[in-house]
């Protein structure tokens, strides 16, 4: 258990990296002694964005010099958010954190919050500009990659696979698939039947699977990119009677929890909730005028069956996502 967290939470986390960090005096700070923030998120809509407003809330609590603070829900759109950012800026924010819808479309508004003088963290994926302060990242092209090369491995280079992405669009999601879709364009014997976006949803997921199913009466592998879809998928291969095949996910407990039930090959990587925390890290640094690095990426490794049954928490509700256990109790989201 111990090594599985540790490869979670600890797992190379952090490698500062890039020149051109934001030093005191590129931005007016008006070396203040307390400050208020704004954190645009791309959206609530399931338990990961619960823990990941638990990580946030937790470490601002932890720093007594940020006296009030705004969180901003986009319902995942993107004109949603660019009127989130103007408002937060409106508001008269100190520094603003953003947690990107899609990263391409929102560019003007990172760049404008920029502009005028503030700190601004985006965390999660990327994002094509350098008009902020800090990018705090995990790599997500490789996390779309290892878990493709698992599945890829596990079939023996050969076999009929779905795929099941979260939100079309989203930063996240697609970064995720074209790390995927790379490695399955250069196995020849890896057939995709079908891609379709799931929204992160148990429900919808379900549904297009069963519809997949009838579809196709031979799938050897499922690539999802988050246990929010795989576990689904692998209830409806279960319900249609069909066999459970290998699957791909993320540390969401039901999702480890059923493959360590069932005995069914599975592949973890984990997307950390505590990017959001760094975030506000880096965020009250710069706000302070301290020099921060450009780009903050975290590095983790996926995990096999066996390292799974070590890493599964039975206990715990299906909707926890292995690795939190350090949110102080008071802000751990209500499941």
């Amino acid at each position: 258990m111990r090594r599985g967290l540790t490869l979670l939470l600890v797992a190379v986390l952090l490698t500062a990296a890039i020149a051109g960090g934001f030093a005191a005096g590129q931005q007016d700070t008006g070396k203040k002694d307390e400050f208020v923030i704004g954190w645009s998120n791309a959206g609530m809509g399931d338990s990961w964005r619960q823990f990941l407003k638990a990580n946030f809330e937790a470490e601002v609590a932890a720093h007594p010099e940020i006296v009030k603070y705004y969180i901003s829900d986009a319902n995942e759109r993107p004109e949603k958010q660019i009127a989130d950012i103007d408002d937060l800026l409106a508001k008269g924010v100190d520094g603003l954190i953003i947690y990107p819808t899609v990263g391409d479309a929102i560019i003007p508004a990172v760049e404008r919050a920029y502009a005028s003088g503030i700190p601004v963290i985006v965390f999660g994926g990327s994002i094509n500009t350098d008009k902020l302060t800090c990018l705090v990242t995990q790599d997500l092209y490789e996390f779309g990659r290892s878990q493709a090369k698992w599945l890829v491995d596990e079939l023996g280079g050969k076999g009929k696979i779905i795929m099941l992405s979260g939100i079309a669009g989203n930063t996240t999601a697609e970064e995720r698939l074209a790390g995927a879709r790379e490695v399955f364009a250069a196995n020849k014997g890896i057939e995709i039947l079908d891609h379709q976006y799931c929204d992160w949803s148990a429900a919808k997921t379900k549904t297009i699977v069963e519809a997949m199913l009838n579809a196709f009466p031979q799938i050897d592998g499922i690539w999802a990119d988050s246990g929010l879809m795989s576990w689904p998928a692998l209830q409806a291969f279960e319900e249609a009677g069909r066999p459970l095949v290998p699957s791909t996910g993320d540390q969401l407990n039901g999702y480890a929890k059923y493959v360590t039930e069932k005995n069914v090959p599975a592949y973890l990587y984990p997307m950390s909730t505590r990017l959001s925390a760094e975030a506000v890290k880096v965020l009250v640094d710069a706000m302070k005028g301290k020099t921060v690095d450009k780009k903050v990426a975290a590095s983790f490794q996926g995990m096999g069956p066996e390292a799974i049954k070590k890493f599964v928490k039975p206990e715990l509700s299906d909707w926890w996502w292995v690795g939190d256990d350090q949110i102080p109790a008071e802000f751990l989201p209500k499941l």
